[in-house]
């Protein structure tokens, strides 16, 4: 062993002698003492402090509690310490070595002193880059994650569990992340894992998916994953990413039901525009008398449309939301509930309001109540808890109704137009006519 350690330049081979008074002297260091320690072999052998006390004191008692205890149970210890040259450069050191008791008490300690500054600053210069890196990605709002698969071991970055909502001491699997991802999308992300995997080296693969987190809350998350696979064709190593687009998500489906929502609102304004000129024909004798009521319904459409879309945010009373929006079908032919005058609600809320009591007011027109002279729409106010108001829509007098056997985008607009602003519309169609009932948030 002293012969290799000399020949590979990678210490100073010693044997220490420890005897049972306490002192200690080295029997033999290696020809490198003086480039390791900055202190001759022979300086060395005639006082072994020079090279003991070259440790700082607190590494020094490190020193002596690991050896110590490698004394007591004649087992190796194995450690690194700081050392401070002659010259004054401090240098990191590592000390390995084995007891041998002897019969007289006696223990010889034979032992490698080996420089690892170098490595240590390597390992801190590498450590601090990751650190950098990490940083860097994760302002970015990315987290990191790994999985090697013959080991089964899974590392996720604090970014990437927070992504998931886990706490950063959460331990993670394999089996732990796919429950939490949606019960949907568990297939395809296993099959996108697994086109990469089959690969012959191995291969990316990306995908958009949802998680449940252990609260509840849905996220979405674009994963990015590269499966490196070894010489058999077996997956070794899969790295990744991920990165929280529930926002982009969201903001892509408001998207969609906004231009449904026009396409929507463009065919319903046309159909709207054909039955008042329709019943505003039927109760005019004159061209200027068919002119007069039909310029003031389309005006109040107009206005009904200016105040969905221009609240500007401020809280609107939503008598005024009523008005507007069933003055173009008829003032008279709605029973409307004068406590509407004490509820307000956010501009955002009135201009869903409006949409709303639109699409309804469309709805009874073309198919409900309004279709015929003998029907009348009552919407009254409701009970609710506190801090949210509730009103009651309710057709009469027209024909029987009865819901479409699939669900049409006048339906889904009824369902998800509040939804956003904490709404919530039920509805039903009876023998007597359609009805449903509106609750949501109000503001003082």
């Amino acid at each position: 062993m002293r012969s290799a350690a000399d020949a590979t330049a990678l210490g100073m081979p010693f044997v220490l002698e420890s005897k049972p008074d306490g002192s200690r002297r080295f029997v033999f260091v290696g020809p490198r003492c003086l480039g390791v320690n900055g202190v001759t072999g022979v300086a060395a052998m005639n006082d072994p402090s020079l090279v003991l006390d070259l440790m700082l004191p607190e590494h020094r008692q490190a020193f002596e509690a690991a050896e110590a205890e490698a004394r007591a149970s004649l087992q190796p210890f194995d450690i690194e310490v700081a050392m401070r040259r002659p010259d004054g450069e401090v240098r990191w050191h590592r000390f390995a070595s084995l007891p041998r008791a002897q019969p007289d008490g006696v223990v010889l300690w034979d032992g490698l002193q080996i420089d690892v500054t170098d490595r240590r600053e390597m390992a801190a210069a590498l450590q601090e880059q990751r650190r950098r890196l990490e940083m860097a990605a994760e302002a970015t709002g990315l987290g990191f994650w790994e999985w090697e698969v013959e080991a089964d071991r899974v590392v996720w970055s604090d970014r990437n569990k927070a992504l998931f909502g886990l706490a950063a001491d959460a331990e993670v699997t394999v089996q732990s992340y796919l429950e939490l991802v949606h019960p949907d999308d568990v297939e395809s992300v296993q099959t996108a894992f697994q086109g990469a995997r089959d690969q012959p080296n191995g291969g990316d693969y990306s995908l958009e998916h949802r998680v449940v987190t252990p609260a509840g809350e849905t996220r979405w998350i674009l994963t990015h994953g590269r499966v490196a696979n070894d010489d058999t064709g077996a997956a070794r190593l899969v790295v990744g990413t991920s990165l929280d687009i529930t926002a982009r998500k969201g903001a892509e489906e408001r998207r969609s039901l906004l231009m449904g929502e026009l396409a929507h609102r463009a065919k319903n304004g046309m159909a709207v525009m054909m039955a008042l000129v329709s019943q505003t024909a039927r109760n005019q004798d004159t061209v200027e008398g068919f002119q007069e009521q039909l310029m003031a319904r389309l005006q109040a459409m107009s206005n009904s449309q200016d105040l969905v879309t221009a609240s500007g945010g401020r809280p609107v009373s939503l008598a005024d939301v009523l008005d507007k929006a069933v003055a173009p079908f008829g003032r008279a032919r709605f029973d409307l509930d004068p406590g509407f005058a004490e509820v307000t609600v956010r501009g955002d809320m009135a201009a869903g309001m409006g949409l709303l009591l639109h699409e309804m007011a469309t709805n009874a027109l073309k198919y409900g109540a309004l279709s015929n002279r003998a029907g009348r729409v009552a919407v009254t106010l409701d009970a609710a808890p506190d801090g949210r108001a509730a009103f009651a829509w309710r057709e009469t007098g027209g024909p029987e109704v009865a819901p479409s056997p699939s669900q049409g985008f006048g339906t889904r607009l009824l369902t998800q137009v509040l939804r956003n602003q904490g709404g919530d519309v039920t509805f039903s169609f009876e023998p007597e006519g359609f009805q449903a009932r509106v609750e949501f948030p109000t503001v003082r």
